[in-house]
């Protein structure tokens, strides 16, 4: 169904959110059965042209609604109507005398750990930097972000990324999915598509194909993601830290990248580089590379950061450094999706900075972290029967394979982790399986385990279910 023909009407003086006008509409328009299941969608920017509304909005609107299982996204194909549609129960609710508390699942998550975060220094810097408010500030002036924050930026990339770049580059940004919107509604031109390591961000994939653009894998080996012959478009990699295998780009492999894109440029074609700076932060053995945009010469690099993985992901700001030729264009983009940065809490992130208090609470959560590792490595020698891995020398995250005999698919089409998974969930125990983390072509089966969240007890109960999960999944031989 095309976008003209949805007939959804949304009032813009209303108290309610946009996005959420939307979701509600399309919910409407596939219980009333306008929408068929199985129905394709109009792409996230048909349907925000069609309306006349940012396509951040048409986004967060189609993302809850997969989330809550009314649409699902398929790559390089678009937003369909889910065919098992949820069932929604409009009997009257009985009274109960106390509500039933969901039991909270074990999982092995790998955000920022909150409770070692330092509330009070950032409370302190918060009240410093509201103490005399920007009136500009308050009215929303600083759509790039406040300037204060973005001179720190600059300063911590030159200090501890060896990145030499400037205030006037940076655009401060909602964290990375704001960031990804923002440069492929700048950059990329019709017919042009994008590249992306495989397998990756699941939720990268996914946003991508709800901006309707065309998705092309780049296949990775143990220097990282593999350069095509020919591309055009935009190419989004992780040289420090791949994502979710933990794959570091060969200096030799990150120097064939940069040929690649003057190659293109020589064809009359741009390949714009995206290097995003994932898990940076938190190294725990040699020293980070310097950045690929710091080796670029062709001025079509941009580099994405998030301080809401650092810090605590309600955050989110995060930053996209651009080349001086090229920040005019971000701006633009930014300007037209329509701003979704936390701007209140910028100037108490520039104070943070300024006084310390971020340098140092990177030290000490690497210190943490790498403690948390080790607590996972040494749980993980009782499921050497299942699992193989190696140690990790970075990040929040260990990547386990599954040994030979439960690669591929089970007789039930499905693939091996997601049937452990499925027995964990009942457990009360969440995986993040790897071969979820594929758009396409074969899938390894694995696990993504983080530790930054669970404490020496948990992580032990979690490993326990874990452990009780392989062995009845996978006890049997392998079909």
């Amino acid at each position: 169904m095309s976008a003209a023909t949805l007939s959804i009407s949304l009032d813009h003086q209303a108290r309610q959110a946009i996005y959420l006008q939307l979701q509600d509409a399309l919910r409407s328009l596939i219980h009333s059965g306008r929408l068929q299941k199985g129905e394709r969608l109009p792409s996230s920017r048909e349907l925000a042209q069609a309306l006349g509304i940012s396509r951040t909005s048409s986004l967060k609107a189609y993302d809850n609604l997969i989330a809550e299982g009314f649409l699902f996204s398929a790559p390089k194909r678009g937003v369909f109507v889910a065919h098992n549609l949820p069932v929604i129960d409009l009997q009257p609710l009985p009274v109960l005398d106390a509500p039933k508390q969901e039991k909270p699942m074990l999982g092995f998550e790998s955000v920022a750990n909150v409770e070692n975060f330092p509330a009070r220094q950032w409370a302190s810097c918060l009240r410093r930097s509201w103490l005399k408010p920007d009136a500009d500030l308050m009215m929303g002036e600083y759509p790039s972000g406040w300037p204060l924050l973005k001179q720190r930026v600059a300063e911590y990339l030159r200090d501890l990324r060896g990145l030499d770049c400037q205030a006037e580059q940076v655009l401060i940004t909602a964290g990375n999915r704001d960031a990804l919107t923002i440069l492929v509604q700048a950059l990329l031109e019709p017919g042009s598509g994008i590249w992306l390591e495989n397998p990756c961000y699941a939720q990268m994939a996914s946003l991508f194909t709800l901006l309707g653009k065309p998705l092309h894998a780049l296949p990775l080996d143990d220097e990282g993601a593999q350069v095509p012959d020919s591309c055009h478009g935009m190419a989004v990699i992780t040289p420090n830290r791949q994502y979710p295998l933990g794959i570091v780009m060969s200096p030799q492999r990150r120097q064939t990248w940069l040929e690649q894109q003057q190659f293109m440029r020589e064809q009359g074609k741009r390949l714009w580089l995206i290097e995003d700076d994932y898990d940076s932060e938190f190294v725990y053995q040699g020293r980070t590379h310097v950045p690929l945009m710091q080796l670029d010469r062709q001025q079509g690099t941009f580099f994405v950061g998030s301080f809401s993985k650092v810090l605590f992901r309600g955050l989110r700001l995060g930053f996209i450094v651009a080349p001086p030729e090229q920040i005019g264009r971000l701006k633009d983009s930014q300007y037209f999706l329509g701003s979704s940065s936390a701007l209140g809490m910028q100037p108490a992130l520039a104070e943070f900075m300024a006084a310390g208090g971020f340098a140092s609470h990177l030290r000490r959560m690497r210190r943490f972290y790498l403690a948390k590792r080790d607590t996972l490595l040494a749980g993980l020698d009782d499921l050497a029967v299942w699992l193989k891995w190696e140690k990790n020398a970075g990040g929040m995250h260990l990547v386990t394979y599954l040994r030979e005999p439960w690669q591929g698919e089970h007789t039930s089409g499905l693939a091996w982790d997601t049937l452990v998974a499925r027995r964990a969930a009942l457990m009360g125990l969440r995986l993040n399986c790897l071969s979820e983390h594929y758009f396409t072509g074969n899938r390894v089966s694995g696990f993504i385990l983080g530790y930054s969240q669970r404490d020496e007890l948990q992580m032990r109960c979690a490993m326990g279910l874990f452990k009780q999960c392989l062995e009845e999944v996978l006890s049997a031989p392998a079909r």
